[in-house]
């Protein structure tokens, strides 16, 4: 394999942008990696894990690009290097094109009129002065920045709380105000539902099925999967709910995130219970007994969370016909569950839900199941793909569904897993066919196992109303023999039922 790493000083990037050029250069004949990824200290530790480093990248700063290609031969990398060197100049030259784009957050609140919403999405380190610039200039801010301290994230929250403004963030993915989706997030029709969440999948499940099964929402409002913590004290969840229940609209609050700090979540549950709204409390894996949940409805996983909110009963799990006889023809060598998954949240769920079976992890319930990176289990297991360890350097897999397809294939072909349990992301931001592309991967190693493999079963979280469509999703994967379920508890609770034999 040839190796080549080029770094272009001052060519700073949008991440999103970043990973499209990466992707589209992968795609090349004969390359197997591309990695373009800013100066920063965290990308550089990546590339140094790769064992990839020289002096120019050691000497690149925030603001330089570092572009590493892997090929199989020197011609294939710069082919590859090429491509990305084009991309980037057709960025420039289509920037430099449009005359009236502005040159700073500032310019752009001001050609806006109207604008109240500022989407931020730069590296850690360098997105704290923009947000007190958007905050600033009376714009409620969604900050989808990771890696910002503590300190900072409470400075920044209270800053806009004295602006009467939201700050959803950091590491906020997913939003829908007023009816609009932002960043990662699904087209759900408008209801009387109000929702402020630490979750950002959680969001999208729960919203998806509120229109699923017949609900709609006014907003849904995330706020950071740190903000419960002792230090931040709930600042943003707090103040989401007096916002979202100024909305006449709103009749019913729904609170989601993880157990947070004891007297923050009562500090929490006291600001929904002064709301006078109906109040569904959920902590996913939390316990009625060890907070005062008078006043709210307590649940402890997402899908009883959006029954709870649409005041109706749980459906029953419904198990497809002719299972049994899939799994009669079945090796006797497997016996195992691996969970492949994109959203962060679900995957917990999943974990909380077979909580009885010993299912390693690297987002494990109990540290002696904790996987370290690659999270190659040798029983049951459940990946998060969407953790830390594998994005440095590559897209989120709700965007990019490559690393998981291979992934598939490798569980599809180990002859000892009996079930692969998936979730299927769609909406905006979103990849434009997850389906397609995984469906590709089962036919095709399917044909090649005498026992047809493994049995997948899968969840799509989405809309029929997603640029991708729910139904039209389902279908194909239905084509290609994957049991399919309404909610990602239920397709959690399925595999747990195909495992352990019905």
């Amino acid at each position: 394999m040839s190796l080549q790493v080029t770094v272009y000083k001052n060519q700073y990037q949008d991440s999103v942008r970043l990973m499209t050029i990466s992707r589209e250069a992968s795609a090349l004949p004969g390359v197997g990696r591309v990695l373009a990824l800013l100066g920063t200290e965290s990308n550089k530790n990546v590339l140094a894990g790769l064992g990839i480093g020289d002096a120019a990248v050691d000497a690149a700063t925030a603001s330089d690009l570092m572009v590493c290609v892997e090929a199989e031969s020197a011609e294939a990398a710069k082919a590859a290097l090429d491509a990305v060197n084009e991309r980037l100049r057709r960025t420039v030259s289509a920037a430099a094109a449009e005359s009236a784009r502005p040159t700073s957050l500032e310019q752009a609140a001001d050609m806006l009129d109207g604008a109240n919403m500022a989407m931020i999405s730069l590296p850690g380190p360098m997105a704290k002065l923009d947000v007190i610039a958007a905050i600033e200039k009376g714009l409620n801010v969604m900050l989808f920045s990771d890696n910002i301290s503590i300190e900072d994230e409470i400075e920044l929250k209270k800053r806009a709380i004295g602006r009467d403004l939201l700050l959803m963030g950091p590491d906020c993915g997913t939003a829908i105000i007023g009816g609009v989706p932002l960043a990662l997030a699904n087209v759900v029709r408008r209801g009387s539902i109000a929702i402020a969440a630490a979750s950002g999948t959680g969001i999208q499940e729960v919203t998806s099925l509120i229109d699923r099964f017949g609900g709609g929402i006014t907003h849904a409002v995330g706020v950071g999967g740190r903000d419960l913590r002792k230090q931040v004290g709930g600042l943003m969840m707090r103040f989401a709910i007096r916002k979202v229940a100024e909305d006449p609209a709103a009749k019913t609050l729904l609170l989601l995130s993880k157990p947070g700090d004891p007297d923050v979540m009562r500090a929490v549950l006291d600001e929904a219970r002064a709301t006078g709204l109906r109040t569904v409390t959920c902590l996913l894996g939390g316990k009625a007994d060890e907070l005062d949940t008078s006043g709210v409805t307590f649940v402890n996983n997402l899908e009883a969370a959006a029954f709870a909110a649409l005041d109706r009963p749980v459906p029953g799990l419904e198990m497809p016909e002719g299972l049994a006889e899939r799994l009669a023809k079945l090796s006797s060598e497997r016996r195992f569950l691996r969970g492949l998954f994109s959203g962060g949240t679900l995957c917990y769920e999943s974990l909380l839900l077979l909580d009885d079976l010993p299912i390693e992890s690297n987002v494990a319930l109990r540290k002696e199941l904790k996987l370290e990176a690659p999270c190659r289990g040798k029983g049951h297991c459940c990946v998060d793909l969407g953790e830390d360890e594998f994005t440095q350097g590559r897209p989120h897999p709700i965007i990019d569904t490559g690393l998981r397809a291979e992934r598939l294939e490798e569980d599809m072909r180990d002859p000892t897993v009996r079930v692969i349990l998936m979730d299927i992301v769609i909406g905006y931001g979103a990849d434009r066919d997850p389906a397609g592309k995984f469906a590709e991967v089962i036919s095709r190693v399917k044909a090649d196992l005498a026992d047809g493999g493994p049995i997948i079963v899968a969840h799509v979280c989405g809309t029929d109303s997603d640029p991708q469509s729910m139904s039209g999703q389902e279908e194909t994967l239905r084509d290609a023999g994957v049991l399919l379920f309404p909610t990602n508890a239920q397709a959690a609770r399925a595999a747990g039922a195909i495992v352990r034999g019905l």
